[in-house]
Order: C-alpha cells, then structure tokens, then sequence
C-alpha cells in the first residue's frame, strides 16, 4: 500500500498551480455559459407546475 502512495505523489503532486489556474480557467467559462443555456431555454425559477 505504501508504494501505491508514492505512485500517487509522484504522479500527481507538483503542479499544483498549474492545476489551479486550469480548475479557474473552466470555472470561468463553463458558469456564462450555464447561464446562457440557462436564458437560451427560457427556463424560470418557479417551481409551480
């Protein structure tokens, strides 16, 4: 278990700030356009039938 562990670190640990700004990158495309499918399909907020 132990050497999966360090598999682990070695694999994924280090790009922790290229890994941040990607992770911001998305979020700041992927809410506009959340919002726009969400205008685009004149969806409304309430939950009356």
């Amino acid at each position: 278990m132990a050497g999966l562990f360090d598999l682990w670190r070695q694999e994924f640990c280090g790009d922790t700030r290229s890994d941040l700004l990607a992770g911001l990158t998305v979020a700041a495309v992927a809410l506009p356009l959340a919002l726009a499918f969400g205008v685009a399909s004149a969806s409304t907020t309430s939950l009356r039938p």
